[in-house]
């Protein structure tokens, strides 16, 4: 418990705010409460005794949750709502009750499992009514539809389907829990592929995911936590592995950005280049221009606008080439990272616009334009 407090305070002295929680424990040694309830309730009490009493001073940055992602064997539906009721309940109690800043600390109640299951978030919502208690937080866990967040069955875009899951459940969280006055915490999101590696979920795929996923929790008015087992950070050098993911990741807190439709074009290795159309998703930005490094492209000579308003047919003209693949992107300043390809927001958010390909690379722009 001393270490514990140690980094506690240090992430509080530097101004963070910590949601502290009895972790791995769920799966450990909790999910035996059905076939061993007595047994697993006194540790359950005895661990937040602890902690409550090691934390009752602490600043109203630090946070407290019951438990993560609570889980029970051997038990039906019913008899699971039961216990997570149980406990949650039981954590509220000693937490209360052991004074000092505590009687006010906000408190974090989860779904079974952390999973935003209309059933489970309804159970939620009614421990959560019953304990009369208006410094209480929901916390539920999202990492998108499952095919696309681990890179399965053919699932490799951020495609109808996808967002439909991500719209659908960002809306039955809302209607559950913030349309009630129950603020919510994501308390984990991400793409669970991404823990392997940045290669496992397409990066033009990816940054549509954390963009719209951004937009969708700002506008639903629900916090976020981004799960990160070291994929993101770079806790030796202290600095964030991808920049430019992170950019989307952090602009999306505040604006949307524009996408293309795809962020690959494959061509010939060698001889004439056939058109490609492209569709940009405005996201209330406008097609204002298309460059390649510091290059702007001309209109009708290396690109046509298409018959749709959002769609952009590159030319032919000449041989394909192989060159460095470019990729488009802004930092959360609005800033164009130097020497990659961009479409730039216009000066009327709303209007039309167009994406266009570069001739003469074999990847289009992913371009993240932010509404003027």
């Amino acid at each position: 418990m001393k270490r514990v407090k140690q980094v506690v305070d240090q992430a509080l002295d530097s101004g963070f705010y910590v949601i502290l929680d009895i972790h791995h424990d769920s799966w450990q040694w909790a999910d035996s409460m059905s076939t061993d309830h007595d047994k697993v309730l006194t540790r359950f009490n005895a661990t937040w005794t602890q902690i409550a009493t090691s934390f009752r001073n602490e600043s109203a940055k630090l946070v407290f949750e019951s438990i993560n992602e609570p889980r029970f064997e051997s038990a039906d539906n019913t008899r699971k709502a039961e216990l997570l009721n149980e406990l949650n309940r039981s954590f509220h109690s000693i937490v209360r009750k052991s004074g000092g800043n505590n009687t006010k600390r906000l408190l974090m109640l989860p779904t079974e499992v952390c999973t935003p299951d209309q059933r489970l978030m309804n159970n939620l919502a009614t421990t959560i009514k019953s304990l009369r208690d208006p410094r209480l937080i929901a916390t539920v866990h999202y990492y998108g539809y499952f095919p696309f967040s681990v890179n399965v069955a053919g699932t490799t875009r951020f495609d109808a389907t996808v967002q439909k899951d991500l719209s659908q459940t960002f809306k039955r969280i809302h209607d559950t829990f913030v349309a009630k006055n129950i603020p919510v915490v994501i308390g984990e999101y991400g793409l669970l592929g991404y823990d392997h590696g940045p290669g496992a979920v397409e990066r033009g795929e990816m940054q549509k995911y954390f963009e719209a996923f951004g937009h969708t929790a700002r506008t639903n008015k629900v916090t976020t936590v981004l799960w990160d087992n070291g994929a993101f950070f770079d806790r030796d050098k202290l600095r964030w592995k991808d920049a430019g993911m992170y950019g989307q990741i952090k602009s999306s807190w505040s604006t949307r950005s524009a996408t293309a439709s795809t962020d690959n074009v494959f061509v010939p290795k060698t001889g004439r280049v056939k058109d490609r159309t492209l569709t940009l998703n405005l996201n209330g930005a406008t097609f204002k221009a298309l460059k390649h490094g510091t290059a702007k492209l001309v209109n009708r000579k290396d690109y046509t606008p298409g018959r749709q308003p959002a769609d952009v047919e590159g030319g032919s003209a000449h041989p394909a080439r192989r060159e460095p693949r470019p990729w488009c992107q802004r930092d959360a300043s609005g800033r164009v990272l130097p020497g990659r390809p961009l479409a730039d927001p216009g000066d009327h958010p709303g209007d039309s616009g167009a994406v266009g390909h570069d001739r003469d690379d074999e990847r289009v722009p992913d371009p993240h334009a932010v509404p003027g």
